[in-house]
């Protein structure tokens, strides 16, 4: 269900579920941890990275006495003082990542060490090295020790667990930051960060924060780079450039003659003489990775001079001496990334799989290139590099164009590489490439971005996919506009946004295809300049049918039929994209009473398409969808439905999907009665993956409807309401709090902007019909009531659902009695509540049965008599009135209601708040007597914090007006308390345990309270007379004074 609110923004936009690429593809991303070794004796051992053992060895560390110690007593310092910030600089292959790695393992025992490694790759997501962290420290710390630390929902959204929002940048590093001051508790801290010259921006802005607030922590930040390459053109120079000022520098330069010498012998196990040393020293300049290949290329006869030329020459001459089918192989490979498929590789070349992976294994023995699992890894990014400059720029474009069209050709092959790995390959593969496979694949990054909730990324894809367009692609430079228009907007660029809907509008009307320009219609923003839209539609119309459509048409009419038209045609075309879409469509637009029958039959058609496509977006949304079409028409079989869909969305690879699980559940909980649970749902929509921007308008829509569920007078509206819903949505709740804080007169105004405004969308109809109703009994509106009466009449024994499910407001039948009682109709009335009551108790829905019986009971009632003056305290069925100073305030029944009528129906006398909270006299008595003295202490201990713990509980729920909860635990503390009644002491003291007559003093005093707070806020003259005038207690007492009200009760 709330998946296919989101297909629509608020305002009622349709957006067409988007094809996903295979599971294996999006889950390279998130199951690729840093390799990791555990320290038998502490389970918080360090990580260190692949290749390493955590013992390096001596030759790695040749020559690198001073900085090795340098670096060794600064990780000292922060197992017994604080940390700071290291960084280790030198050219490629100077052996930084040896020197940190062997600092850290060093102390691996004592210390936590995450190791995380930059990648030089458009497909990187922002703050990747700090994902890499994150992970590496909860897999090391355990699952519980990591949710001790409590993360911040803007730690478990950049990890991908859960269903939060997208963070702002300060959110995000302040977050990272605290949960890294957290751990530090627990063990010192080392983080590696390696390779930050090719960094992300994010990462090396989060480093900076860090580094500023952790100064005096027990965390050490050490990053390697380097710096012959972050020149005044680079990128992150700046970045860079604030982190030297704040950092210990450790500059590792070339080995002198001796340190040559020392790796030379441990190289090839023996060393050349002093001249050919030096000549060797002079030539490499003593980088210990140029010097351990000439040392391999020295003992295999080559001459010295080989490396004259720098070691990117001796690298060409010593990859020359491999076949010259492998040498092919590595440069396309290299191409490829620093890691590949031999799958890839033999679709991309045309050779046999198995001579391809015969001649990888004999390049591994080169040590050129190792083998992982699935896939070959490049050694050193400077062998990677070598062969892939050594290409022209046309080579290199069609290398990338070969493994393109490899993956393309065989499909099973895609699941080897991420989405936006293969869109990166089409968009550097140019003109090599063949135009409607570049955009295919970057479509479908654009997609998978979308569903990764990824706006940014989105928008990069989308544009890079318009551009590789040609002339003749018009539809889907059409629907790739319109989905580039949707990520912008969700960027919040809305004039840039309303920009490419209306040059999609443009090409759609342009291109003589009814389809498409009826797609166009139904894609932008449905509340947005409606005079054009209902053009374009009738356009569209027109074009479809050969004759215009009726002028009388409103706009949702003319939607309707429309829809009705392009799904005729689309059947006629078999084609599956155009039906799913026409059906979605029509189900967006197909809302209010009486309609739910047909969007079943919609989401079953849906449902039946996705068996024969595989879309598993789709599905997933159909199975949502279904269970609300289920609960609007009251069929039980709604729950096994939700079960279903839960089962699915929990199975699938989304996170995204996962939380809304939640959010769909708390739907439920708030139906059937359970709005702790309906809230800690919510609360955990937002722990997850980037979930703040997807779900954050929803879920404060969904919180106001959980207040209304809970009988709470809900918050004024505020107007930022109407830019973020639409005027429509904000009047309608707007008109509804009124109703409840007794501002009749600003309900009217609602109404009256409601009716003069256009077709009110259908989604929004079962909504506007509760508003009405509401407004209608409260104002005495005979008129509107019967009227009212006489449009829900058809559609008695359904369920009025707006929103997509998100707003459930009861069975048709409780609104029907409602209005048959506002219209003096008594015998009509109890039939609608009674029948409301049945309904409700076939699908759970515990307030809803309440309601109509409660309301069923005040009809068996004699009729109250006409108040005699002006002040009023009476419950009216489920509302109670409250008339005081000339103003009339409605509110829905509350337990403190209650108390505050019991206490002004004895003005002047106390009344135990024991017999106010139940006025059973046994229960009375038993609360008064309070517990017996039986238990021995460790018992009395373990059953007071129990106790305790339900006093809080009780406490909470008074404060939020949940009676029923709070009932229910009174009656489960009450068990417990008989319980220790019947038990035998055994430590020869006894000590009184449960006293029933401060838990009484204290729930009472609560929920009159908070009673008071919900009348301040609707009547605030009465609300300051009852605070003044009601005293809590032990005893409890209405006390007005002289001038005392005379209340009709």
């Amino acid at each position: 269900m709330i998946f296919a609110s989101l297909r629509r923004n608020p305002q009622g936009r349709y957006r067409h579920p988007r094809r996903r690429a295979p599971p294996e593809q999006r889950d390279r991303i998130r199951n690729h941890p840093s390799e990791i070794r555990r320290s038998p004796r502490n389970p918080l051992a360090g990580v260190v990275p692949f290749g390493h053992t955590g013992q390096v060895t001596d030759s790695l560390l040749i020559g690198r006495d001073h900085p090795a110690s340098a670096l060794r007593a600064a990780v000292d310092r922060t197992a017994t003082s604080h940390g700071g910030l290291v960084l280790v600089v030198g050219e490629a292959g100077i052996g930084k990542t040896a020197l940190v790695t062997d600092a850290a393992a060093r102390r691996r025992d004592d210390l936590l060490v995450a190791f995380a490694t930059s990648w030089e790759s458009e497909a990187v997501p922002d703050n990747w090295l700090w994902l890499q962290v994150l992970r590496s420290l909860r897999g090391r710390l355990g699952e519980e020790t990591w949710r001790s630390l409590r993360p911040a929902p803007a730690v478990d959204a950049l990890l991908g667990s859960g269903d939060a929002g997208i963070p702002n940048q300060f959110e995000l590093f302040d977050g990272v930051t605290q949960l890294l001051i957290a751990a530090s508790q627990h063990t010192p801290l080392v983080i590696v960060l390696d390779d930050l010259h090719f960094a992300d921006a994010g990462s090396l802005e989060l480093l900076k924060f860090a580094c500023q607030h952790t100064w005096f922590e027990r965390i050490l930040f050490i990053g390697t780079y380097r710096d012959s390459e972050v020149d005044p053109g680079h990128r992150l120079r700046a970045r860079m450039l604030q982190l030297v000022s704040k950092a210990t520098m450790i500059t590792l330069d070339g080995l002198d003659e001796h340190g040559v010498a020392d790796l030379l012998k441990a190289t090839v196990g023996a060393a050349p003489d002093e001249p050919t040393v030096a000549e060797i020293t002079r030539r490499t300049g003593g980088n210990p990775f140029f010097v351990e290949q000439t040392a391999q290329l020295w003992a295999s006869g080559q001459p010295v001079d080989a490396t004259t030329a720098g070691m990117r020459d001796a690298l060409r001459r010593r990859i020359d001496q491999l076949p010259p089918p492998l040498v092919r192989m590595l440069t396309l490979a290299s191409v490829g990334g620093r890691e590949f498929h031999a799958g890839v590789m033999a679709q991309a070349s045309g050779f046999d799989i198995c001579d391809i992976e015969s001649a990888l294994d004999a390049a591994c023995q080169t040590r050129l290139i190792r083998r992982e699992r699935d896939r070959y890894v490049f050694v050193h990014d400077l062998v990677r590099e070598t062969l892939y400059h050594s290409m022209s720029d046309a080579e290199t474009a069609h290398h990338h164009g070969c493994i393109v069209r490899a993956l393309a050709a065989d499909e099973s092959l895609q699941k080897t590489m991420l989405t936006t790995e293969i869109a990166h390959h089409a968009w550097l593969a140019g003109d090599d490439l063949d135009p409607e496979t570049a955009v295919e694949f970057l479509v479908r990054a654009g997609a998978e971005s979308n569903v990764c909730m990824s706006a940014g990324g989105a928008e990069k894809h989308y544009r890079r996919a318009l551009e590789r367009c040609t002339p003749d692609m018009v539809r889907r430079r059409v629907l790739i506009r319109l989905e580039l228009a949707g990520a912008i907007r969700w960027l919040q660029r809305e004039d840039e946004a309303r920009r490419h809907y209306d040059q999609a509008l443009c090409e759609a009307e342009d291109s003589g295809d009814p389809m498409l320009l009826t797609r166009a219609a139904m894609e932008v923003p449905q509340d947005e300049r409606l005079d054009d839209l209902e053009r374009v539609k009738a356009l569209a119309y027109e074009r479809l049918t050969g004759e215009a459509p009726d002028p009388a048409l409103g706009h949702e009419a003319l939607t309707r039929q429309l829809l009705y038209r392009y799904m005729i045609a689309a059947r006629e075309s078999g084609s599956d994209e155009d039906i799913s879409f026409g059906l979605w469509a029509t189900h967006a637009s197909n809302w209010g009473p009486g309609t739910a029958a047909q969007r079943q039959e919609i989401v079953e058609e849906l449902a039946e398409i996705t068996r024969r496509t595989g879309d598993e977006e789709m599905r997933l949304m159909s199975s949502s969808l279904r269970w609300v079409v289920l609960l609007e028409q009251g069929d039980p079989a709604f729950l096994p439905q939700l079960a279903e869909f839960r089962a699915l969305a929990e199975n699938s690879d989304s996170e995204r999907w996962r939380g809304g699980v939640h959010i769909d559940q708390a739907i439920i909980d708030m139906v059937q009665g359970r709005f702790d649970a309906a809230e800690s749902h919510l609360d955990h929509a937002l722990t997850g993956s980037d979930q703040e921007r997807a779900y954050g308008d929803i879920l404060t829509h969904i919180k106001w409807e959980l207040q209304l569920a809970r009988g709470e007078v809900p918050d004024p509206v505020p107007e930022t309401w109407r830019s973020t819903f639409g005027n429509w949505h904000a009047d309608l709740l707007s008109g509804i709090t009124a109703v409840r804080r007794g501002d009749l007169a600003a309900a009217r105004r609602v109404k009256a902007r409601l009716d003069a405004g256009t077709d009110l969308y259908g989604s929004w109809e079962s909504l506007r019909l509760r508003f009405e109703s509401e407004l209608a009994i409260a104002d005495g509106d005979t008129d509107l009531a019967r009227d009212l009466y006489d449009r829900l009449a058809p559609y008695e024994g359904e369920w009025l659902v707006a929103m997509w499910g998100t707003s459930v407001s009861g069975p048709v039948s409780h609104w029907l009695g409602s209005l048959a009682a506002a219209l003096g109709d008594r015998d009509r009335a109890g039939a609608h509540f009674a029948s409301a009551a049945a309904q409700a108790d076939r699908l759970g829905a515990a307030p809803w049965s309440d309601l109509a019986r409660a309301a069923l009971a005040c009809l068996d009632a004699p009729p109250a008599p006409a108040p005699e003056s002006g002040d009023v305290f009476r419950r009216e069925g489920p509302t109670w009135t409250l008339a005081y100073a000339g103003t009339v305030l409605h509110l829905p029944h509350a337990k403190g209601l209650a108390d505050l009528h019991e206490l002004l129906s004895h003005p002047g006398e106390e009344i135990a708040a024991t017999d106010l909270l139940d006025p059973s006299e046994a229960v009375a008595a038993d609360a008064r007597l309070g517990g017996d003295d039986l238990l021995d202490a460790e018992s009395r201990a373990r059953f007071r914090e129990h106790l305790e713990t339900l006093d809080e509980q009780i406490d909470t729920a008074a404060a939020v007006g949940d009676d029923a909860r709070a009932a229910a635990l009174d009656d489960e503390r009450r068990a417990l308390i008989e319980h220790l009644k019947t038990a035998t002491g055994l430590g020869g003291r006894a000590r009184r345990l449960g006293d029933n007559h401060e838990r009484a003093r204290k729930t009472v005093t609560n929920r009159i309270r908070n009673t008071l707070r919900k009348i301040e806020d609707g009547h605030p003259a009465l609300g300051a007379h009852l605070r003044a005038a009601v005293a809590t207690g032990s005893a409890c007492a209405y006390r007005p004074g002289p001038d005392a009200p005379k209340w009709t009760l």
